[in-house]
């Protein structure tokens, strides 16, 4: 009798650890799936990682006169932009930002300032991909013969996009990190920096570009998340095209 109480225990024992052991698999598939997931998000996030150089150039004008903090700000990307063959960002892909600060010229105050962030990449498949991106270089609109020269007298394309940015001139010369996420394709444009337009038109910037190109009275600083573009003595006023040179924070 006490056999029998015995095996019955034991089968009862063993059906609760099989049940067990067969609730708590699909837990651990669900917190598998849940890790994957997280884990996707978070590269989906650092699709730029930092360091990235992004081209772009500004869709409206932008003048301290008229600007306060908020505003938003809107750029776009004026050729397709690469990695590893592939296009990343297509051309007139939009770029958000905003307005940190202003301040406008006044004769009891001749100083004028506008302090810009950017924020996020507006896919042209809907996706919005956050970014914290700086101005690394700044210059004056493009003229369309200028561009169109300066495409048809050289065949080499734009350094990669983790080029470093620190040094004088963009010359190609020596050994350079392998490519991040953004190129200009080849031909598009020089590969030299500009450091004051020539002949009376303006270069296009390149991926070692610093400061203000061509663009006197004014300066370029950072400042927290935010670049601030200013004048001593004049209202800044960004034209619309002027070109903008961003980096990935």
């Amino acid at each position: 009798m006490k056999r029998m109480l015995l095996s019955r225990l034991a089968v009862v024992v063993i059906a609760a650890a099989a049940a067990a052991q067969s609730a708590s698999a699909p837990s651990s598939a669900v917190q598998r799936g849940a890790t994957q997931d997280s884990a996707t998000q978070a590269q989906s996030s650092n699709q730029f990682p930092a360091g990235t150089i992004i081209p772009a150039e500004l869709s409206k004008a932008v003048d301290a006169k008229k600007a306060k903090a908020g505003d938003k700000i809107e750029a776009k990307t004026p050729v397709d932009l690469l990695s590893h063959g592939k296009i990343v960002i297509p051309k007139n892909t939009k770029i958000i930002g905003h307005v940190t600060e202003a301040k406008a010229h006044s004769k009891q105050s001749p100083d004028s300032m506008v302090g810009i962030a950017f924020d996020r990449i507006s896919m042209k498949d809907g996706r919005e991909v956050p970014i914290q991106a700086a101005v690394q270089a700044i210059a004056r609109p493009l003229q369309s013969a200028a561009l169109s020269s300066s495409a048809a007298n050289d065949s080499v394309g734009m350094p990669s996009a983790s080029a470093p940015t620190s040094g004088g001139g963009g010359g190609m010369g020596g050994s350079r990190p392998p490519e991040r996420v953004a190129s200009y394709p080849g031909g598009t444009s020089t590969g030299t920096d500009p450091s004051v337009p020539q002949g009376g038109t303006t270069a296009p910037l390149g991926p070692t570009s610093q400061g203000v190109v061509g663009m006197k009275g004014l300066s370029l600083k950072a400042s927290g998340q935010a670049s601030v573009i200013s004048s001593e003595t004049d209202n800044v006023h960004l034209e619309s095209g002027t070109q903008l040179m961003l980096r990935t924070q």
